[in-house]
């Protein structure tokens, strides 16, 4: 299930990418799951090497998290950040119908072949 922040009183949310060396990336991504304000992180390719979304009650508390614990992680080399500022869709899961019952499907109504 996937809850808006708001509701929990973190109604800020914001997008980083980071630049972190090949030596701390575990490590990077280790302390990210472990930070309160992060609500999603992965270790990713192309020019940034992790990504990751936090949720904060306003931009005060976003400023304490990247020059706070963030900052206090050693590896990073830069940060790029986006605050959300309108979300048009939410992730999640579809509800699609089971296995069972997808048309075509075995167990959707079609005999088995023997």
């Amino acid at each position: 299930m996937d809850v808006d922040p708001a509701h929990f009183g973190s109604p800020l949310e914001a997008l980083l990418w980071l630049e972190v060396t090949p030596a701390a990336l575990a490590r990077v991504a280790q302390a990210l799951s472990g930070h309160p304000a992060v609500a999603f992180a992965a270790v990713t390719t192309g020019r940034t090497s992790v990504f990751a979304m936090v949720q904060c009650r306003d931009t005060g508390a976003l400023y304490d998290y990247l020059a706070g614990e963030l900052a206090a992680l050693p590896g990073i080399g830069r940060v790029e950040s986006a605050l959300i500022q309108r979300r048009a869709k939410r992730a999640g899961p579809l509800l699609l119908p089971a296995l069972s019952q997808r048309p075509g499907e075995r167990g959707a109504g079609r005999p088995r072949r023997r």
